[in-house]
């Protein structure tokens, strides 16, 4: 069985940040940081929701 991994506004947000810089982009940030792309694509929407 596999659990769900919890993660921080704050990591959120410095995820989509660093997936937005030019030189790292979305796919490599994702892998950098352990998570599937499908996520990070996922909290971005969602942060913008958020204000």
């Amino acid at each position: 069985m596999t659990t769900r991994n919890t993660y921080t506004a704050e990591f959120k947000r410095q995820a989509i940040e660093l997936a937005a810089r030019e030189d790292v982009g979305p796919i490599r940030a994702a892998r950098d940081l352990g998570i599937s792309t499908s996520v990070l694509y996922r909290w971005r929407p969602q942060a913008q929701k958020a204000g």
